[in-house]
């Protein structure tokens, strides 16, 4: 199975749903806007899909975690529970990060850095938006508080960015933007750099219609939608594999590969009235002709041939005619020509 990279990343998807739904979401900055919410945890790089909660509500379940926690952080703590203790790294917006799942998660070997709202508890007061506010920051300025392992960083930039990290520090790097050298804090560098892995799956997803398609019942786009999930998960899969296609062209070929080994049956779109009759197994999958199985009384036994047997002579009598092949799949004796060709291309026999 895959071994996610160190970095990985927490943040919420939209499915886009607008009919009636008690647990419905409105999130503006989400390209959907209204839909069903879920808490998902990707490798930062590639966007593989580790772990996902979809939020009913109250009764979302969120494992056996203390629910004197933040909801919040039960989610991060429920997503994470099968990479706790192997030192992976979390990146998370302020939606989630704490200094008190700073702490949690430290406990359980893993680190975690991202933007944090400085209205959070355990947060030094001097970094409060009244006392931010009073010593006027400079743009480019830089204001930091460690505890532990734990730091907390404000820095100026347009405004005022304010992150949380377990292994970063106040240091400031060059970065290169529209042709110019400025610095940076190598947080809010590393944290653009790995925030991304959600997004870039709602973007992939994006590129098709399933979710979008109307007059669906929620649970049936849930269940598409996690289908889409397990097709991009197969599509990073393929591509850490080495694998050339493109997103399209892999869809396509899997779909392809799909119908080649489990389509029996007609999947003509039905309109109108539904119809009663299927259509024959003999008419649709690849069937080819096989030798009769030899018997205890006959090495080489025959039996009679089913499209022969159809035809009447000049007095109205059936035609007899043994063949010693057969189709499995159909088992039906058949002449291999033409009788094969026409008991598995002619509707009307």
């Amino acid at each position: 199975g895959l071994v996610p990279d160190r970095d990985v990343t927490i943040d919420e998807s939209l499915l886009l749903y607008k009919g009636r739904l008690g647990w419905k979401q409105y999130i503006p900055l989400k390209r959907a806007r209204f839909g069903i919410k879920s808490f998902m945890l990707c490798e930062s790089k590639s966007g593989y899909v580790w772990n996902c909660i979809i939020y009913t509500g109250q009764g979302t379940v969120l494992g056996f975690v203390d629910e004197k926690l933040p909801v919040s952080t039960r989610v991060v703590l429920t997503l994470m529970e099968d990479l706790f203790g192997k030192g992976y790294c979390l990146t998370c917006d302020n939606f989630y990060s704490s200094p008190q799942l700073a702490d949690i998660l430290i406990t359980k070997k893993t680190d975690m850095y991202g933007t944090v709202r400085l209205d959070r508890k355990e947060i030094p007061s001097k970094l409060n938006k009244k006392e931010l506010k009073k010593n006027k920051m400079k743009k480019g300025e830089i204001l930091g508080f460690q505890r532990g392992k734990v730091t907390v960083i404000a820095w100026k930039d347009k405004k005022i960015v304010s992150l949380i990290s377990t292994i970063h520090s106040t240091k400031m790097i060059d970065v290169e933007k529209n042709g110019k050298i400025r610095k940076r804090p190598e947080c809010v560098v590393a944290y653009n750099d790995t925030m991304g892995g959600v997004d870039r799956v709602d973007q992939h997803l994006s590129d098709y219609s399933t979710p979008r398609k109307r007059g669906k019942k929620y649970y049936k786009k849930i269940f598409l939608h996690l289908v889409d999930l397990a097709l991009w998960n197969s599509l990073v899969l393929y591509k850490k594999s080495g694998g050339s296609l493109s997103p399209l062209l892999y869809r396509l070929a899997v779909v392809e590969k799909l119908i080649e080994t489990y389509h029996t049956e007609d999947m003509r779109t039905k309109f109108g009235r539904p119809s009663n009759s299927m259509t024959p197994l003999r008419l649709s999958g690849r069937h080819f002709p096989e030798y009769l199985p030899a018997t205890e009384k006959k090495a080489n036994p025959t039996r009679q041939c089913a499209v022969c047997s159809r035809v009447r002579d000049a007095n109205g009598k059936k035609i007899r005619r043994e063949s010693r092949y057969y189709c499995p799949d159909c088992d039906v004796a058949l002449c291999v020509s033409p009788c094969f060709r026409v008991y598995h291309t002619v509707s009307d026999i």
